[in-house]
C-alpha cells in the first residue's frame, strides 16, 4: 500500500532486534517498517568471548536478520548507511538510492577507537565490527602455536574476557595490556582482585600503568616502556563514534555520539530516535550491551506512540546492573549492588541469560 507511512530502522543492534520482535507480534497499523543494515548476521556481543573460547559455535551468537525480518513482516535492506539528511527525511546508502522515511530509529552501534594510537587501525584486529572479527579470529586460532605471543589491548570487560578466552583456547602466550586505568576500572576492588588472580591462573601476563603508544607489524610499543612482540594484536579499547555521524547535522556529544533526550529522541527532532552505543543520553551511560538490550522495549513503545500521535515515555536506566564476566573455563565472575561473586553457578547464570536473549530472535 503506497499510502502507508514508513518507519525506517537503521542498524541491526540489540535494541532494534527487540523492536522487530515486538512489531512482528503487533504490527503498526498504517505503517510499513524497513530495516537497513550492512550485517546479514547480527552478532550478540555478550556471547563473543564464549565463541572465541570455543564454548559456543559462531551461529549460536548470531541473529539471522533475513529470517527475523521475514518472520516480523519487515523489509530488509542489506546495505551500508553513508549519511542522513534529516531535513529531507532521507538516509543515503552505499549500494542504492536514498531511502525516504517518516519516522527514523538509529541503532548502528560504535566503531573501534583505533585512531588515537598510531598503527592500531593498520596492524591491530578490533573487536568490532564482530562480523568482520570472527573470520580473522578463526585464522588466528588455526595458526596459533606454542611460543607465539598474542597481545590484547584494553583492560575493560571485553578485553578481560577475550584474554581469558584466548588463553584457555590457544597454545600461544597471551598478554593483556590494561593501560593507565588498570584492569576493570570502575568495577569493585574485590572483583578486580579476583580477575587478576584468574588471569594469572590462565597464564595471562597483565600489564598495567602504561598505555600503548604505537603499533607496528608484530609489535606493540608501550609508553616509556618495553616493546611487546605479537603475532596478533587484539584491540579491545573503548568505542568511538562512526565518522559519518558528523555529516548528519544531528546534535552530537563531545565524543561524536548522537545526543538524545530521556525518551531516546534525537535532540531537536521529534521523528528521529537513537539507542544503544550510538546514542548519548543527558546522563551518559557506559557503552555496554546491557543498556541497548534494556532500551529495546522502551524504544519500541516510543516509536509506536509517536507513530500513533501519542506521547513517548522516558527511558530510566538502572542505577546498578548485573555485570557478569566469563572466565572461559566454565566459571564466571559477577557483581551487582556492591556484591561480588564467582564460580560455576555464575557461568550457568550468564549462559542462561545469554541463551534466553538469543532464543527470542533465533526461533
Amino acid at each position: 500500500m503506497p499510502d502507508r507511512r514508513h518507519l525506517l530502522l537503521l542498524g541491526g543492534g540489540h535494541a532494534h532486534v527487540e523492536v522487530l520482535r515486538q512489531f512482528g507480534q503487533r504490527p503498526l497499523p498504517g505503517w510499513r517498517v524497513s530495516l537497513l543494515t550492512r550485517e546479514e548476521m547480527s552478532p550478540y556481543s555478550g556471547m563473543l568471548p564464549g565463541v572465541i573460547a570455543g564454548l559456543y559455535q559462531p551461529a549460536q551468537a548470531l541473529i539471522d536478520m533475513p529470517a527475523l525480518t521475514a518472520r516480523c513482516g519487515v523489509e530488509l535492506l542489506l546495505d551500508r548507511c553513508t549519511g542522513i539528511d534529516a531535513r529531507a527525511g532521507l538516509v543515503r546508502r552505499a549500494g542504492g538510492a536514498a531511502v525516504a522515511w517518516d519516522l527514523l530509529s538509529i541503532d548502528t552501534g560504535a566503531t573501534p577507537d583505533t585512531n588515537r594510537t598510531p598503527g592500531a587501525a593498520e596492524h591491530a584486529l578490533p573487536l568490532k565490527p564482530i562480523d568482520a572479527l570472527l573470520p580473522r579470529m578463526e585464522s588466528i586460532t588455526a595458526a596459533a602455536r606454542p611460543g607465539q605471543h598474542i597481545v590484547v589491548v584494553g583492560g575493560g570487560a571485553a578485553g578481560f574476557e577475550v584474554a581469558c578466552a584466548l588463553a584457555v583456547r590457544l597454545p600461544a602466550s597471551v598478554t593483556l595490556v590494561a593501560g593507565a586505568s588498570g584492569l576493570l576500572a570502575g568495577f569493585p576492588a574485590r572483583l578486580r582482585r579476583h580477575a587478576a588472580r584468574a588471569l594469572a591462573g590462565h597464564g595471562v601476563a597483565l600489564s598495567e600503568g602504561r598505555n600503548v603508544a604505537r603499533i607496528a607489524p608484530g609489535e606493540a610499543h608501550l609508553e616509556g616502556g618495553p616493546m611487546l612482540p605479537a603475532s596478533a594484536i587484539i584491540w579491545a579499547t573503548g568505542a568511538a563514534a562512526a565518522p559519518w555521524l558528523a555529516e548528519t547535522g544531528l546534535a552530537r556529544d563531545p565524543r561524536g555520539f548522537l545526543r538524545v533526550d530521556s525518551c531516546l529522541r534525537a535532540e531537536g527532532h521529534s521523528t528521529i530516535f537513537a539507542a544503544g552505543d550510538v546514542a548519548s543520553l543527558p546522563e551518559p551511560l557506559p557503552k555496554a550491551g546491557v543498556f541497548a538490550v534494556r532500551q529495546g522495549p522502551v524504544l519500541a513503545a516510543n516509536l509506536r506512540a509517536v507513530a500513533m500521535g501519542e506521547t513517548p515515555q522516558p527511558y530510566v536506566p538502572q542505577r546498578d546492573y548485573l555485570r557478569l564476566l566469563s572466565l572461559a573455563d566454565g566459571r564466571a565472575l559477577g557483581t551487582r549492588n556492591g556484591l561480588v561473586f564467582g564460580g560455576r553457578w555464575v557461568w550457568w547464570l550468564k549462559d542462561r541469560i545469554d541463551r534466553r536473549f538469543m532464543g527470542r530472535y533465533q526461533h
